[in-house]
């Protein structure tokens, strides 16, 4: 029986409370795509099950007099058909509610976190579950009821731990070092701070062996590929500054841990078009060093007490927390100015394969102030997803554009039509 009433946020958690705003809510959404037509009371139940597995979900956020912390609640989370913009806030100070939504909308399970609670592979385990009860169920007799899930058999202890707070190792810490001003997409955005959402659904094979192609992985080609075009639209005298992308890293890769909190560490990847080259092969090349140079075991770990390494310091700890919000809010600010986009990269998602034939994806999307993608892969469809605050779809149109180039097929699915936006179909 889970008995924990409160948690200290982790260390990643810490900056999202005082930096949430209307225009940047720090809520992403992840989709399950079914071949059949949801139904809200299997829904209901999955979702019931599945939080007694996770209970740590049930958390809400309260403000302390040094930090903001989780306190468990009685709130009852309701499955509802989608009734709101995707993404839109769900943390408000003035009330008590849970962090997270689930809904649908026809074939389509729409989970939906406050990012304070959890990072992308976090939430992923709770859809994950989900989908497996509510499957279990809606095809009972077809689908074996004692399969299991192959990442479900931690505890509810080690899925509420923070990793962040059990790896940390006090020592000598390395000075983060400051990155220089990033260009800046611009642009006339969306009204009532409304999401533009791209969808290109593609094989997974065929993009892996294009990948192959070029020697490397299929985040590195992506990346570059987002980088050349943001520099598509670039005007000369703007070279100057680099096009960044900031790329999230899941930290489970490097430590043993289930945790479904957030446990996440990011690099940056930069190219300077006015210095080192102009071409695709050449950001290839560059983004490829920077992957190698970030990536490492020792650089991660290095990472992890860098960032860890402030909330542990005594002159931090004694700090009001009033005093803590307005500092939290600048650096925030200050690591926006730092990169032109944002790129995630979830990977392969697997689920029991008597139950893969039911899905058709898995996508995710995530509320922005820039341009942000995220990748994703079920079976062989794989969904690169981009969300934006801007109207105009340029940077979307040169990078998909690129991919057919190559001799890929893309099959678009959108939503920024019927929000106005001009140029929306992307062919």
């Amino acid at each position: 029986m889970y008995s924990a009433k409160w948690h200290r946020l982790d260390n990643a958690a810490k900056i999202f409370p005082p930096s949430t705003t209307k225009d940047d809510t720090k809520v992403f959404r992840f989709c399950c795509e079914l071949h059949e037509d949801v139904d809200a009371e299997t829904l209901q139940r999955a979702l019931n099950t599945s939080l007694e597995q996770f209970p740590f979900y049930r958390f809400i956020i309260r403000r302390g007099f040094f930090w903001y912390y989780f306190e468990k609640s009685d709130i009852q989370p309701q499955v509802r058909e989608e009734y709101k913009p995707p993404c839109a806030p769900l943390y408000d100070a003035n009330r008590t509610n849970l962090l997270f939504e689930l809904n649908f909308y026809r074939k389509r399970i729409n989970f939906e976190l406050y990012h304070a609670l959890s990072d992308g592979m976090g939430a992923l385990q709770f859809l994950k579950t989900i989908v497996y009860y509510y499957l279990l169920e809606k095809h009972r007799g077809i689908i074996d009821k004692n399969i299991r899930m192959e990442d479900n058999n931690a505890s509810n202890e080690q899925r509420s731990g923070d990793a962040f707070d059990k790896y940390y190792s006090r020592g000598k810490s390395v000075k983060i070092p400051k990155l220089p001003l990033a260009y800046r997409i611009k642009g006339e955005r969306f009204p009532e701070s409304r999401l533009g959402i791209i969808e290109g659904h593609i094989s997974a094979a065929a993009l892996l062996q294009k990948t192959h192609e070029y020697h490397a992985t299929m985040g590195e080609f992506l990346s570059a590929l987002l980088i050349c075009s943001i520099h598509d639209g670039m005007k000369v005298r703007d070279e100057n500054r680099p096009v960044s992308l900031t790329i999230p890293v899941d930290l489970r890769r490097y430590f043993a841990t289930p945790t479904a909190r957030n446990f996440f560490s990011v690099i940056n990847v930069s190219h300077n078009f006015s210095t080192q080259g102009k071409n695709f092969e050449d950001v290839l090349a560059q983004v490829r060093q920077s992957f190698e140079a970030q990536l490492g075991p020792e650089k991660i770990y290095e990472r992890l007490n860098q960032l860890s390494s402030l909330e542990h310091a005594l002159p931090i700890k004694v700090v009001p927390l009033a005093v803590k919000v307005p500092v939290l809010k600048n650096a925030a600010w200050k690591a926006a100015r730092e990169d032109s986009a944002a790129f995630s990269n979830i990977g392969k998602i697997t689920m029991p394969a008597e139950m893969a034939p039911h899905i058709r994806s898995f996508c995710m999307t995530t509320c922005t102030k820039r341009h942000q993608v995220c990748i994703t892969s079920f079976e062989d469809n794989l969904v690169i997803s981009f969300s934006s605050p801007f109207m105009s779809s340029d940077v979307q149109r040169a990078f998909f554009r690129t991919l057919s180039g190559f001799g890929l097929d893309i099959e678009i699915v959108s939503n920024t039509e019927e929000l106005g936006a001009p140029h929306a179909v992307l062919s």
